[in-house]
């Protein structure tokens, strides 16, 4: 027993970072549930943070909860409305408003779909992201929804009047994939991001006005699944991100020319991002996995685009939801982690290159078993959570470590994006993974 403590010491000596005395975490505050989302308030003295039924307001100053709303829905994807007033909520057969004070819902729209359950196509549901206007007159949604057993597909872009609760834009198609909204922070302007299932090839981005409808711009996107996409603060850049790109993780167009901004991917070594924000106009953070000596660690990096050049803000941390309110705060929502508020002016005193990760996976994408290696962690005990795009635990089991190696069975899952979870030795790791035939 004792060399067994002996040898946890050790592992936890040998991976703790040595920069640990320049802290980056200001604090972490634990929430129940699944986190799918966190907002500053606009004057940043609060924090919005959502889990799957209920949303935390927490003081920024003293880390302290000031209020749980309970809206009673299963909650998708969050927004806040630039005056603070509003959060905007998806739900499983709605979208609501809800007041930020009080946590009363203000007004709820009715997913068209639901208005006809009688109809085969739409069983399932799985939201994609949400969003308000700048001037709050508007909200939208996208969606995919389905039968699993007659395998029919249905994707849906909804936006909504807010004054008049009436549905102004509904559009949906077979053949494309709604993947995620979001509306110019400054503008009257949003832009749409599509798939096409089953399928490897670029696909577009697009810029439509409000009020009119009209198409402005159609961008080329990622050849793979793209994560998401974001306007900055001022609404003069849009980016998108991706996971699996055999070289632009990220794309950034000029909202005034419509035309790219050149960047040099090559230099950062990312394999995938799953959230960014813009500082401003000339820096991102990203929450990405780094290539590090043909293995995958997960960083928090400051990206200069003029300066071509990265600077790692902390490591060995999951990501799903990064927002920053200025250039010294950046809040971070993590896989069962809680909602962590960072130090962008304390950067880590490292070259993040040197970092060695516990954890190999392979193959990626993978088929019917992932194999994952722990770096001298035999005989551990590790608790492993597969989780789906949608916040989804569909796989949760306790395995003993032998000869460093784990075996993940994945051929009973469907093809798609994925979050392998690992708990072992105070450790708590999150990698994603593609299932793919």
């Amino acid at each position: 027993m004792k060399k067994y403590f002996v040898l946890i010491l050790l592992l936890l000596a040998f991976y703790l970072p040595s920069h640990a005395e320049t802290s980056d975490t200001i604090w972490t505050h634990y929430i129940n549930g699944y986190e799918q989302g966190v907002k500053f308030s606009p004057e940043g003295k609060y924090v919005y943070a959502v889990s799957s039924g209920y949303v935390t307001k927490i003081e920024v100053e003293t880390n302290k909860t000031i209020n749980v709303f309970n809206p009673k829905i299963t909650i998708h994807s969050m927004d806040l409305s630039q005056d603070g007033k509003y959060l905007l909520l998806s739900g499983d057969t709605a979208l609501v408003i809800v007041n930020a004070e009080s946590g009363e819902i203000f007004k709820t729209f009715v997913y068209p779909f639901y208005l006809a359950l009688d109809k085969d196509d739409y069983i399932t549901i799985h939201i994609k992201t949400v969003s308000f206007s700048y001037d709050g007159k508007y909200c939208g949604i996208v969606y995919n929804g389905g039968n699993p057993f007659t395998k029919t597909n249905h994707s849906n872009l909804i936006v909504w009047d807010v004054g008049t609760g009436k549905v102004v834009l509904n559009r949906n198609d077979d053949n494309l994939v709604f993947e995620s909204l979001v509306f110019s922070p400054t503008e009257n302007i949003f832009a749409v991001k599509y798939g096409h299932p089953n399928q490897n090839n670029k696909v577009p981005i697009d810029v439509y006005e409000l009020g009119t409808w009209k198409l402005l711009k159609q961008f080329e996107g990622h050849v793979f699944e793209t994560n998401g996409i974001k306007f900055s603060k001022n609404g003069n850049f849009l980016a998108s991100w991706g996971n699996n790109e055999p070289s632009e993780k990220f794309k950034i167009w000029d909202m005034n020319t419509l035309a790219i901004k050149p960047n040099t991917y090559a230099k950062y070594s990312i394999a995938s991002i799953w959230d960014l924000c813009f500082l401003n106009d000339s820096t991102l953070i990203a929450s990405a996995e780094i290539l590090i000596n043909s293995q995958l660690r997960w960083e928090f990096i400051k990206i200069n685009l003029v300066k071509q050049t990265k600077t790692l803000i902390a490591d060995g941390q999951a990501g799903i939801d990064i927002n920053s309110l200025n250039s010294k705060n950046l809040l971070v929502t993590g896989n069962y982690t809680g909602v962590t508020l960072l130090n962008l002016d304390k950067t880590l005193d490292v070259i993040s290159e040197t970092h060695q990760p516990p954890i190999i996976i392979y193959p990626n994408p993978v088929t019917k078993e992932l194999t994952v290696t722990l770096s001298e962690s035999n005989n551990t005990i590790i608790n492993y959570r597969i989780i789906n795009s949608t916040g989804q635990i569909i796989q949760n089991m306790t395995s003993f470590i032998q000869n460093n190696t784990l075996k993940v069975n994945v051929s009973n899952i469907t093809n798609g994006s994925y979050i392998l979870n690992l708990q072992y030795s105070n450790n708590s790791l999150s990698y994603n993974f593609i299932v793919k035939d």
